[in-house]
């Protein structure tokens, strides 16, 4: 009888331990997502500034925008041309660009969007600095010299 009594009072002390966890919050058997940022940001969403998120395209600053914003005349037998396909060779040329002069590539879906908004524009490149040499009397930080 005092065996029994034993493990029915362990069972019921672990249920108490575990709903009391559950209580606060460490084991979480369901999880709902909300739109309110939360307080470390964990999901990193970031509001754009008012007007300029709603009157400005998306990718304004960025890449220059046309007068003209409304959709083109463009389908899918046409915009193909604007892939880009390199020849074979030893340059070890692909399609794979860093850096478009516009954000349209040919792949626009649906093809009217190809060729609007957005004019070719002359994309900053940033400048990487020389890596530190091996030998260098500083302390390096991976690909920089740290301060010490």
């Amino acid at each position: 009888m005092k065996k029994s009594s034993t493990y029915i009072n362990s069972i019921l002390f672990i249920l108490l331990v575990v709903l009391i966890l559950c209580y606060f919050g460490i084991f979480k058997f369901s999880y709902s997502e909300s739109f309110a940022s939360n307080m470390n940001n964990d999901n990193m969403l970031e509001p754009g500034e008012y007007p300029i998120s709603d009157d400005k395209p998306l990718l304004y600053g960025d890449y220059n925008i046309k007068q003209n914003t409304n959709v083109t005349k463009n389908n899918n037998y046409n915009i193909w041309k604007e892939y880009p396909v390199y020849p074979s060779s030893y340059k070890q040329e692909t399609n794979n660009k860093r850096y478009w002069s516009t954000p349209d590539n040919g792949t626009c879906s649906p093809a009217e969007f190809c060729g609007t908004p957005y004019s070719p524009t002359n994309i900053k490149i940033d400048k990487v600095s020389p890596g530190i040499p091996i030998g260098a009397p500083v302390t390096r930080v991976n690909w920089w010299a740290g301060k010490s």
